[in-house]
């Protein structure tokens, strides 16, 4: 593994990266060419269970990103969770200026590109699995006879051999336990937090 490339300090690095990227698996992928960089919201997934060694993932061939995709090519993925604005109102007991609380990983590795059928299909396959998980799940048997065969020239998949996986979740940790009451209380209040409230609610008293 690389060194970390992440901020993160120490309060707030995430001590299972990989979950983040489980569980908010639509990634940006970024690249840089000597033409420029390149980013694309892409699903990204392990390739096997339990194994962070390598992901896989797709985007629409007709993106100009697809088009730079290189053997060899270095990769940072950004997988975002949610995240809020936190008010310094709600900072009582100790006392701060405006900040964001946030869930976010980043894994960089080495870009390997999917072009065969066979590999494609494996690809979407199990992105497939991933994100409709469960024997009711739908299956790309499930599709339209002959429209998966239809859909393989309009992607462009990819493998990524993982060299670092690194994760953040800033949650006000460092705050008392009364103030994090009073951010989690706040952002209820507000927009759709709920998922960041509970994240915030399950940190330890202390």
């Amino acid at each position: 593994m690389t060194a970390p490339t992440l901020f993160a300090p120490d309060a707030y690095r995430a001590a299972d990266p990989a979950a983040i990227v489980r569980a908010y698996p639509f990634a940006l992928l970024s690249t840089a060419t000597p033409e420029g960089i390149h980013a694309t919201a892409a699903p990204i997934v392990f390739e096997r269970d339990g194994d962070a060694a390598s992901m896989v993932g797709h985007m629409a061939r007709r993106n100009p990103h697809a088009g730079v995709l290189a053997a060899g090519q270095p990769v940072l993925a950004v997988f975002n969770g949610p995240h809020a604005y936190v008010s310094p109102r709600w900072y009582v007991d100790k006392p701060q200026v405006p900040t964001w609380d946030y869930v976010s990983a980043h894994v960089r590795g080495v870009l390997e590109p999917i072009d065969d059928d066979a590999g494609q299909l494996a690809v979407l396959r199990l992105t497939t699995a991933y994100v409709e998980p469960g024997a009711d799940g739908w299956t790309l048997e499930d599709a339209p006879a002959g429209r998966v065969g239809q859909f393989l020239p309009m992607i462009r998949s990819f493998r990524i051999r993982v060299t670092a996986i690194e994760g953040v979740t800033k949650l006000s940790q460092t705050h008392p336990a009364t103030d994090r009451r009073r951010v989690a209380a706040g952002l209820r209040a507000g927009l759709d937090n709920e998922e960041l409230v509970r994240m915030i609610e399950a940190l330890p008293e202390g």
